[in-house]
């Protein structure tokens, strides 16, 4: 992990340099080079660590992402939705985005650096330190959601410790949720950060982000942990998470090919075009009469019909399917500068709604309702409210609640951080989704975690074997922690 560290560390920055101009409107004064080992600048570390976050390596926009939930399927090489992809890198999370905001963290603790030009250029110190933090436990929580038990504790040391011990994924939701209240306790006292390309410096938005989070991180718990789960959920809940669209937590790609969307790439700039909308998600919004069918998908080219791609096809059985006679994925996702909502109003609202249908905060029905109300908001479709709840199969029902909850949830979080409606389904059962006819490695289901990278047995091999030991083959099939047995 050494190398990768060092590595990954200086190419964030050089590409950060390199591509000024495009990182952020706000470079335009900064001439002093971050690669320079004695003045790292915190400014554009922060940057670097926020335009991570739409990178496919090291970010949430790996197309998996929406492969998993079945927002999508692909068209012609069905690999990765029949799971024959069983091992992830995380080194990339790591040595980019996790190194930069330790380093943010650590220049802004350092009594002989934190007075440096290098590091003040970035905001004050509470809030550059508290901001580093509430990105990292994002980081984090992405991570032990998908690997399960991975290097907390020990990890982010340098040279010091290259080869961290794994923490249980018990122990590191117990800090992230320490790390979450604290960081927004501070940020709640205002402030100013430079190079925030999320919230624009708004120490109070990054504040809610980490309410949002924190509710979010208490549902993950709630089968294993409940009391501690609802404690944390209503702590998080009364001091407030995203309350409006204005405030969703939204990455930004920009119309410009060294930020633009990975969709866009695959789409337009290489024409490959491997992913449609698929035929579940489809077959859904017909069912619901969506308003939202038109922007999510295409009408086919052939036939002006919405047509979804069947998931997880065998490559020998795709020959009937193209670009011509599916769905493709609407062009408010594919564009250059597509935006990837990471947290919405909309999910704090069904996440209330789940909260509230589990007895811990009053009214189901109404944040369920507001939920909807807010995804289509997001789409200026708030005059289909109305007729839309109106109908049987979306009207609240307190009997299967929870299932309507979450397959809203699900459809709102469309081309979004899909990594969260993965989740969804591991700890909830639901949407009932169908891993199709030739599902690998999975024993027939869709996937419960990701495998770690090959090197880890070879770098950090007695670690390794250790996390194996406690939690179970490193295997797509094995349930991390919060994913229990029904």
């Amino acid at each position: 992990m050494k190398k990768y560290v060092k590595i990954g560390f200086a190419l964030a920055l050089t590409l950060c340099l390199i591509n000024i101009s495009s990182c952020t409107k706000n470079f335009e004064s900064i001439n002093r080079s971050p690669n320079d080992a004695q003045n790292p600048n915190t400014r554009l570390l922060l940057t670097s660590a926020l335009r991570s976050l739409g990178s496919q390596a090291e970010g949430v926009a790996g197309f998996v992402k929406d492969l998993y939930p079945q927002y999508m399927a692909e068209i012609q090489y069905t690999n990765e939705s029949r799971f024959m992809n069983i091992i992830y890198d995380f080194y990339p999370i790591y040595s980019v985005p996790l190194q930069d905001l330790q380093t943010i963290i650590n220049l802004n603790l350092n009594p002989e650096t934190a007075s440096q030009i290098y590091v003040t250029d970035g905001g004050d110190r509470e809030s550059q330190i508290n901001v580093a933090r509430v990105l990292k436990a994002f980081y984090f929580m992405h991570l032990t959601d998908r690997w399960g038990m991975i290097p907390y504790s020990e990890a982010l040391q340098g040279r010091a410790n290259v080869t961290p011990k794994y923490d249980t994924q018990e122990e590191i939701y117990d800090a992230l949720f320490i790390e979450l209240r604290e960081a927004q306790e501070q940020l709640r006292e205002g402030g100013n950060v430079n190079g925030d390309i999320l919230f624009n410096g708004d120490v109070n938005l990054w504040a809610k982000w980490a309410n949002t989070l924190r509710m979010a991180a208490a549902l993950h718990i709630r089968n294993v942990n409940p009391e501690k789960a609802r404690a944390e959920f209503i702590a998080a809940h009364e001091a407030g998470g995203i309350s409006s669209n204005s405030e969703n937590a939204v990455f930004r790609y920009l119309s410009d090919a060294n930020n633009q969307s990975p969709l866009f790439t695959n789409y337009v700039a290489t024409n490959r075009v491997d992913y449609a909308v698929s035929e579940y998600l489809i077959n859904q919004l017909i069912l619901y009469q969506d308003p939202r069918l038109p922007i999510y998908a295409l009408p086919a080219i052939n036939t002006g019909d919405f047509v979804g791609m069947p998931y997880g096809l065998p490559t020998e059985e795709t020959s009937a399917y193209n670009r011509e006679n599916v769905s493709l994925i609407g062009h408010r996702f594919t564009a250059q500068n597509a935006e990837l909502a990471l947290s919405t109003f909309a999910q704090v609202e069904f996440m209330l709604a789940e909260a509230a249908f589990l007895g811990w905060i009053p009214d189901a029905q109404s944040h369920y309702l507001n939920g909807i109300r807010a995804s289509l908001a997001q789409y200026d479709l708030q005059e289909a409210f109305t007729t839309y709840v109106a109908q049987p199969l979306v009207a609240y029902n307190a009997v299967n609640g929870l299932e309507q909850i979450i397959k809203q949830k699900w459809i709102a979080n469309y081309m979004a951080n899909g990594y969260e409606s993965w989740t969804d389904w591991r700890r909830t059962g639901f949407p009932t989704l169908d891993p199709g006819p030739s599902p690998q490695n999975t024993n027939g289901s869709l996937p419960r975690r990701q495998a770690y990278t090959t090197e880890e047995a070879g770098r950090n091999t007695q670690n390794y074997r250790d996390a194996i030991a406690r939690q179970g083959a490193d295997a797509l099939t094995t349930r991390i922690w919060w994913d229990i047995e029904d």
